[in-house]
C-alpha cells in the first residue's frame, strides 16, 4: 500500500485507489504513515489528533481507528496494535522518494555537480500535487507538518534555482525568481538569489534596488535588519567582486547556503525529532568552509590512507601551521565517503576533565549514541563502544592543553580511528605522528594570491613581494590568511615593505607559543581603528564564541557604545580577525585560538581583563535568568538554550573563585540549579559551589540558599553525610530570617537527605509538613512528589500514587516538563506497587518522552527500571535482564539501584554467582539508606536458594529489624524477607 502526502492524500493498494472518506480516519493513517513503522503511543497520537485537551483518548482512537480498517478493507492488516501503541506496516512513499532525491542533492552540493543538484531538485519537486496535506489541515499535526513541507518545497525550488544560476542560466532565473519573490516579498535567500541573478545579467543597479527594497520592507513590516550574508551581498555587488561571477565549477567540499536548505523538515514521528532527509546522522564534522582548500595535497592523501585503519594519528605543529583546516578537510572528505566522523573541538575547554563530556555531547548529536548509552559520570567505555560499533573517526582538534584526558581516551581506543591535531605529541604506543610544517613556498604564494583575490593581476615585481610577505609570516597558512586580509587596504607593495620592518623590530623579541604569528597579528592590530582595537581584544573574554547581542553587552564596557559594535564586528570579519558561524538563523562570531591568545594578551596589557571578565560573568548571569524567567526552565527549549553557552557560562564559574567576581559567580551557580538537575550534572554542579561558596561575599539569604542547593547536589552525587552537613549549615543561616520561602527550600532538601538515608518516618512528617506550608502550588508540588517517595518506600503504595498524582497534575498544569518527566516515572514506581502493570508502563513510557526532550539521564534508567520489574512479574526474565543492563549502563558506581534489581532478576534465572557478585559491588560501594536495605534483602533470597537455611534465616532476622527500624516497607524489595513457600497471607510488612 502507498500513502502519498504531498498534496491532497490519497492511497493506493496494487494500483487501485483506495478511499478513506473520513478526514479523522485519513489523519490517523498519514500520521502512523510519517513515523515510519515505529508505534506511536496512544498519548502522542490523541494529541496529534485532537491537540493537548481531550477526553477519554484511548477509546476515542479505537472508535477511529477500527473505521480506518473497516475501509481499508482487504489491506486492514498494516495497520496494527503493539504494547507501543498503534503502527502502520506503510510509509509515506512520495516523500520518501523526496527526501531520496534530497539525499542525492546534498552528495552533489558537497562535490559541486550543480547539474546533479538540479536534476535532484527537479526529481523532488516533481512528486508534489499541490500543497501537502492539503486535505487536512484542520487537524493539528497535519497542519503543522504540512507548513513544514510547504517551506521545504521552497527550499527545493531556491537549490534548484541557484544550481541553474551557478549552471549559467542567469536570464531564466531571472523570470522564476520574479515570481516567486513576488508570493515571498520578505524571503531573504530569494530576494538575494535574484539580486544576484539581475548581477550576473548585468543589471547592477536592478539588483542593488531589489536589496534595497527589501531592507526597507524588514525594517518597515518586521522592525529588523538584513541578516549578515544579505548585507555582505550588498557591499559585494557594489564592490564588483570577482568572486560573484564564479563559474558552476566549485571546489569539492564548498556548500553555500542553498546548499544546506535541501534537507526535509524533522516529521512528526514517535520518539522523534530528527531531520527526515539527512542522508545519516548529523556527524559534527563542522560548517563548511566559505574558502577554497589550497595545498597540502601531498599531506591529506597521506594521511587518508593512515586514517582508514584503526590507531591513533597525531598531526603534529605551530600555532597557525594549518592542523585544524587540514583535519577539517580530512573529516569531511571520510564524511562523504560514508563512514561516521565525529569532529571534536577542544579549544574552548579549559580542563582535561571536559574533554570526554564533549566527545560524549558530539557522539549524541551525531546520532552515533543510543540515548543513555554514556553515562555523564563515567563516558569512557560508552564512548570507546559507541566508536568502535560503527568503525568511526574521531577527530579531536587543538589538543595540546588537554593532553591527559586525550591520552587516557587514545590508550583505551580499539576499533576505530583517532585523529587528533596538536603542538606536541600524546606520547602513547602505537601513536603514528604525522608533523605538519610551513606550507611549501609555491604552494603559500598560490594562496596568498587566491585569498588577496588577486588572480590574473600580479605583475613580476609583485610576485616578488608576494615571497617577501610569505616569508615575513613563516611560510604558515595562518599568518597567510591573515596578511592576505591586510590587502583591502594596501598594495602588495606597501604591506611587503611594512611587514618586512616590523619582522626585524621584533628580532631578539620574548617568545611564546603564537611568536611566529606575532608579525601578522601585531601589524594586523595596528592598522585597526582604535575602536576596532578595542572590539577585539574584548572579544577574548568569550570562550566558544559569541553571538552579536552578547558582544554588545560585555564589549562596550563603558568607553564604547553599543551602535559601535556591529559596524566594529563587519570590519574584523572583513580582516579575517573574526570568523562568522551559521547554524540555521543564529550567527557566532568567533576568534581563532591563535587570534584569541592574542586578543587576551592584549586586554592584559590593556589593563582591562579583570573589568572585561567581570562585564562576561555579568552578561551571563543575566542570561541564565533571562532564559529561565518566563517558566523556570520548565520546557526543554529553556534548558537547551542556556547550555547553548555552556563554554561561556563554565569559563565565567571557572574564573570566579577567589576573585572579587566570587559573588556573581556563586549567583550563577544558584541560577544555573534547575539546568543542573535537569541534565542531572551533580558532580558538574557541586565542584562549582564548593569552589565559589567559601569566597563569595553575599547576605546570609543568598548564602543559605546556595548552600541548600550545594547539598541537594552533594546528597545526589551519594555524599549522603556531607549533603547533610551543608544543609544543616543552610538550616542555621535561614532560621533568624523569617523567610518562608527559603525556609521551604531547606526544609525540602532535607526531606530528600531522611529519604535517601532512609530515615523514612522523619521524611514523611517532614515533607507533608512543607506540603501543608507551600507557599505556592509549584511549591507544594514539589513536596508532594517527594512525600510520594517516601511513602512508596515506607511501604504505602496508593498513598503515594495519590500525591505523585497531587504533583502531576500541578506540573500538568504549568507545562513543566521536568516535574513530568520525574513525576509519570515516580507516578510508574507506584502503580507498579499497586499491580496496575500496563498503567505503570504507559506512565513510564510518557515519561521516556520528556526526559528525553531534556536529555535527563536520571530519568531514563529509572524508568528501565519499572519496566524490568514488570517484567520480571509476568515472568518475562530475558526482558527484565535487558532493562536491568540498560540502567547498569548509567550508574557510575554500585550506589543505585540497577544492580540490585539485575540481582534479583539473574537470582530468578538461577545465576548465582553473578547475583553474589552484584550484591558485593552494592556492600562495598552503597553507604547505606535504601539500596544496601533493598540489597540485604535480596541477600536473603540468595542465601535460601543456595540452601544456606541457616545464614538466610539469620541475615534476615538482622534485616527485617533494620527495616522496622527505618521504616522501609516497599514490597518490591520486602518481599524478598520471607522464606520459600511462605504464602500471601502469611506475609506482613516487617517491623
Amino acid at each position: 500500500m502507498d500513502v502519498l502526502v504531498l498534496g491532497p492524500v490519497q492511497v493506493w493498494a496494487d494500483g487501485v485507489a483506495v478511499t478513506v472518506d473520513r478526514p479523522l480516519e485519513r489523519a490517523v493513517l498519514v500520521r502512523l504513515a510519517l513515523a515510519n513503522r515505529v508505534p506511536v503511543p496512544d498519548g502522542r497520537l490523541a494529541e496529534d489528533l485532537w491537540g493537548a485537551e481531550v477526553e477519554r483518548p484511548v477509546q476515542r482512537l479505537r472508535v477511529v481507528v477500527s473505521r480506518l480498517r473497516a475501509a481499508l478493507g482487504p489491506s486492514a492488516e498494516v495497520i496494527e496494535r503493539t504494547p507501543a501503541g498503534y503502527q502502520a506496516t506503510v510509509c509515506a512513499t512520495d516523500l520518501l522518494a523526496a527526501e531520496a532525491a534530497a539525499q542525492r542533492l546534498h552528495s552533489a552540493r558537497r562535490t559541486g555537480d550543480y547539474a546533479a543538484v538540479a536534476a535532484a531538485a527537479e526529481a523532488a519537486l516533481g512528486l508534489w500535487r499541490g500543497p501537502a496535506l492539503a486535505d487536512l489541515r484542520t487537524v493539528p499535526f497535519a497542519a503543522a507538518e504540512g507548513e513544514r513541507l510547504d517551506d521545504w518545497r521552497l527550499s527545493l525550488t531556491v537549490a534548484k534555482l541557484e544550481a541553474n544560476l551557478e549552471l549559467g542560466a542567469a536570464g531564466e532565473v531571472v523570470t522564476e525568481l520574479t515570481g516567486l519573490v513576488g508570493r515571498h516579498p520578505l524571503h531573504e535567500p530569494l530576494l538575494c538569489l535574484l539580486a544576484l541573478a539581475l548581477y550576473r545579467t548585468g543589471r547592477q543597479a536592478d539588483a542593488l534596488d531589489r536589496l534595497a527594497r527589501l531592507r526597507r520592507a524588514l525594517s518597515e513590516e518586521l522592525g529588523v535588519d538584513p541578516s549578515p550574508d544579505t548585507t555582505a551581498l550588498e557591499l559585494r555587488i557594489l564592490e564588483h567582486d570577482p568572486a560573484l561571477r564564479v563559474s558552476a565549477a566549485v571546489s569539492s567540499g564548498e556548500l553555500s547556503s542553498a546548499g544546506q536548505v535541501a534537507s526535509a523538515p524533522g516529521r512528526t514521528a514517535a520518539g522523534a525529532g530528527e531531520s527526515a532527509t539527512e542522508p545519516r546522522p548529523r556527524r559534527g564534522t563542522g560548517p563548511a568552509p566559505m574558502t577554497s582548500f589550497v595545498g597540502r595535497g601531498r599531506e591529506f592523501d597521506t594521511l587518508t590512507k593512515r586514517l582508514a585503519a584503526p590507531g591513533l594519528t597525531t598531526v603534529v605543529g605551530v600555532a597557525g601551521s594549518g592542523k585544524t583546516r587540514l583535519a577539517a578537510e580530512l573529516a569531511r572528505s571520510i564524511d562523504r565517503s560514508g563512514r561516521p566522523v565525529v569532529l571534536v573541538e577542544l579549544a574552548p575547554l579549559d580542563r582535561a576533565e571536559d574533554v570526554l563530556p564533549a566527545v560524549a555531547a558530539a557522539l549524541a548529536e551525531g546520532g552515533l549514541a543510543a540515548d543513555g548509552s554514556i553515562d555523564p559520570s563515567a563516558p569512557l567505555p560508552g564512548i570507546i563502544d559507541a566508536l568502535a560499533r560503527v568503525h568511526a573517526l574521531l577527530v579531536l582538534d587543538n589538543a595540546e592543553h588537554v593532553l591527559g584526558s586525550v591520552t587516557e581516551l587514545a590508550k583505551t581506543a580499539t576499533g576505530f580511528s583517532i585523529l587528533v591535531t596538536s603542538q606536541r605529541p600524546l606520547a602513547v604506543p602505537g601513536e603514528s605522528v604525522y608533523p605538519l610544517g610551513p606550507l611549501d613556498r609555491g604552494v603559500a604564494v598560490a594562496l596568498l594570491i587566491e585569498r588577496a583575490g588577486l588572480h590574473g593581476l600580479v605583475t613580476a615585481a609583485e610576485r616578488d613581494s608576494l615571497v617577501a610577505i610569505c616569508a615575513a609570516v613563516d611560510w604558515l597558512p595562518l599568518g597567510i590568511e591573515l596578511a592576505a586580509g591586510l590587502t583591502r587596504t594596501l598594495t602588495i607593495s606597501q604591506l611587503a615593505q611594512r611587514i618586512d620592518d616590523r619582522v626585524r623590530l621584533l628580532v631578539g623579541g620574548a617568545g611564546g607559543r603564537h611568536t611566529s604569528l606575532r608579525v601578522a597579528l601585531d601589524w594586523s592590530y595596528e592598522l585597526l581603528a582604535d575602536r576596532e582595537r578595542k572590539v577585539l581584544r574584548r572579544l577574548g573574554v568569550f570562550a566558544g564564541g559569541c553571538t552579536l547581542e552578547a558582544a554588545e553587552a560585555v564589549v562596550p564596557a563603558g568607553d564604547l557604545e553599543r551602535g559601535d559594535i556591529a559596524p566594529a564586528m563587519v570590519d574584523l570579519v572583513n580582516r579575517n580577525l573574526v570568523t562568522v558561524q551559521t547554524d540555521g538563523a543564529a550567527r557566532r562570531f568567533l576568534l581563532l585560538e591563535t587570534v584569541r591568545d592574542y586578543a587576551l594578551a592584549r586586554l592584559t596589557e590593556a589593563g582591562e581583563i579583570e573589568r572585561l571578565r567581570a562585564e562576561h560573568l555579568r552578561w551571563c548571569l543575566n542570561l541564565v535568568r533571562t532564559i529561565g524567567a518566563p517558566d523556570g526552565f520548565a520546557a526543554a527549549e529553556s534548558v537547551a538554550a542556556v547550555f547553548a553557552e555552556w563554554p561561556n557560562i563554565l569559563a565565567a564559574l571557572e574564573r570566579a573563585p577567589v576573585t572579587p567576581r566570587a559573588t556573581d559567580g556563586l549567583r550563577l551557580a544558584v541560577e544555573m540549579h534547575v539546568p543542573w538537575l535537569t541534565r542531572a550534572w551533580f558532580h558538574e554542579a557541586r565542584r562549582h559551589y564548593a569552589a565559589l561558596t567559601e569566597s563569595a561575599e553575599v547576605t546570609p539569604h543568598e548564602l543559605a540558599q546556595a548552600l541548600s542547593h550545594y547539598g541537594f547536589h552533594t546528597l545526589m552525587t551519594g555524599d549522603l553525610e556531607a549533603a547533610a552537613v551543608q544543609l544543616a549549615k543552610a538550616g542555621e543561616l535561614a532560621a533568624p530570617l523569617y523567610d518562608a520561602e527559603l525556609a521551604q527550600t531547606v526544609r525540602y532538601y532535607q526531606g530528600i537527605v531522611d529519604i535517601e538515608r532512609c530515615r523514612l518516618p522523619e521524611a514523611v512528617a517532614r515533607l507533608s509538613e512543607g506540603e501543608r506550608l507551600a507557599v505556592r502550588d509549584t511549591q507544594g508540588a514539589s513536596f508532594a512528589d517527594a512525600l510520594g517517595t517516601a511513602l512508596l518506600y515506607s511501604g504505602q503504595p496508593a498513598e503515594a500514587l495519590a500525591a505523585y498524582t497531587r504533583s502531576s497534575e500541578v506540573d500538568a498544569a504549568h507545562q513543566d516538563e521536568h516535574g513530568l518527566s520525574r513525576g509519570l516515572s515516580n507516578r510508574a514506581k507506584a502503580l507498579l506497587g499497586l499491580g496496575r502493570l500496563d498503567e505503570a508502563l504507559a506512565a513510564a513510557a510518557e515519561s521516556d518522552r520528556y526526559a528525553r526532550r531534556l536529555d535527563d539521564r536520571q530519568i531514563l534508567p529509572l524508568n528501565d527500571l519499572t519496566r524490568a520489574a514488570a517484567a520480571l512479574a509476568t515472568g518475562n526474565l530475558d526482558a527484565a535482564e535487558s532493562y536491568c543492563r540498560a540502567a547498569l549502563g548509567h550508574e557510575a558506581d554500585a550506589t543505585g539501584l540497577a544492580r540490585v534489581d539485575l540481582a534479583d532478576v539473574l537470582l530468578a534465572k538461577g545465576e548465582f554467582s553473578a547475583v553474589r557478585t552484584l550484591l558485593d559491588e552494592v556492600f562495598a560501594a552503597a553507604p547505606g539508606g535504601v539500596p544496601l536495605l533493598a540489597a540485604r534483602a535480596v541477600a536473603v533470597s540468595l542465601l535460601f536458594a543456595e540452601g544456606d537455611d541457616a545464614g538466610a534465616w539469620s541475615l534476615l532476622a538482622e534485616v527485617r529489624g533494620e527495616c522496622a527500624a527505618a521504616g522501609f516497607g516497599w514490597q518490591r524489595y520486602t518481599d524478598r524477607l520471607f522464606p520459600p513457600g511462605c504464602t500471601g497471607a502469611t506475609r506482613r510488612k516487617p517491623r
